[in-house]
């Protein structure tokens, strides 16, 4: 009897494998690695990448009960690689950066038309081309609700975009009557602010925001160009010689008030100076009145001294102290020469000369 392996039988109750037994679980664990490997293709293969400049969007068209459905329920994608399962799941991608809508019928350059430029009549018969860009982007966290309105970026710009905005825009730039008004910057500004009121007041609801309304340039026909450019820039010379007025104007009322100002300082100073001279000869006549003072008060002194002195010299005593003050003149003098006779003088008889001195 044929063999086909493993133990022998040890006892009553125990059976041998069989090749058969073998083969199927042999093939049970091919099969169970076949199908994941498969899985594992599959999912490899259904990976879609987000970018960093990028929103993504994963809708489930099947829910079997299990799942919500449809694209308000679609769940935003980050950055990276998701599982997109074919048949199963929908994907969608938004770039999420600051997007541009041209408005342009020119071509070449780093600008590519997504729209032609517009094309304006004014009142009085002019025709305005203005050139545009619509600055947008897909706000945060809303790429579920940009699915429900559009699939993809080319469908925003081509069913969104395309659609709404050059009507707008028409309306609100047409309010500006005359071609000249297209000029001022502050008119334009005005519409062009109205214009994106009204852009986001569609577009928000979408999860769209429109940013900015940038108007590129604004040509008219060249026969009335020269004739438009000239009206305009006399009326800037106008503006600037109305200014120039004013500034002139103000100038001289600075200069009058300059000129008050100095007449009133000159005024002060010449006051000061007035004020300076009046004390100087206040001073001047102090220094005189005191100075007349102590002459006369020396003078004074002075005759009192020879008050004083004559009434010394004319008591008895004063006669002796003029006599001996003249007897002081001889001393010294060996010889002396002196007339005789009636008339002459002993000068060495002192009282004789004191008395004539008295008598005179």
């Amino acid at each position: 009897m044929a063999v086909f392996g493993g133990k022998k039988q040890e006892g009553a109750g125990e059976t041998k494998p069989t090749r058969g037994s073998t083969g199927r679980g042999f093939l049970y664990l091919a099969g169970i690695l076949i199908l994941a490997a498969a899985v594992s293709v599959l999912l490899i293969l259904s990976l879609r990448k987000v970018s960093a400049d990028q929103v993504g969007l994963r809708v489930v068209k099947f829910g079997f009960g299990f799942w919500k459905t449809g694209s308000e329920w679609g769940k935003p994608l980050p950055p990276g690689y998701h599982p997109i399962l074919p048949g199963f799941h929908e994907f969608s991608v938004y770039q999420k950066n600051l997007q541009f809508f041209e408005m342009t019928s020119k071509s070449g350059g780093i600008r590519s038309p997504d729209y032609s430029s517009l094309e304006i009549r004014t009142s009085d018969g002019y025709k305005v081309n203005v050139d545009l860009t619509i600055l947008y982007r897909v706000m945060d966290g809303r790429a579920n609700v940009v699915r429900v309105f559009y699939r993809n970026d080319r469908e925003l710009k081509e069913k969104g975009l395309q659609a709404v905005a050059p009507g707008i825009l028409q309306n609100k730039l047409s309010e500006l009557a005359y071609a000249q008004e297209f000029y001022n910057s502050t008119l334009r500004a005005e519409k062009i602010k109205l214009a994106l009121k009204m852009l986001n007041q569609h577009f928000a609801p979408q999860g769209i925001e429109i940013t900015d309304i940038v108007i590129r340039d604004y040509e008219f026909p060249q026969e009335y160009e020269a004739a438009i450019l000239r009206k305009v820039l006399a009326e800037q010379l106008k503006r600037v010689q109305e200014s120039l007025a004013k500034a002139a104007e103000a100038e001289a009322g600075w200069k009058k008030i300059i000129a008050f100002g100095n007449r009133d300082a000159e005024v002060e100073r010449a006051i000061g100076r007035a004020d300076s001279q009046k004390l100087e000869a206040e001073g001047d006549r102090i220094k005189t009145e005191l100075s007349a003072q102590g002459d006369k008060s020396k003078l004074l002194s002075q005759a009192k001294g020879k008050r004083q002195i004559v009434n010394a010299l004319s008591s008895p005593g004063g006669k002796v102290y003029v006599g001996l003050e003249y007897a002081k003149v001889f001393e010294g003098l060996d010889l002396i020469i002196l007339p005789s006779g009636k008339g002459g003088i002993n000068p060495f008889e002192v009282k004789e000369q004191v008395r004539k001195m008295e008598n005179k």
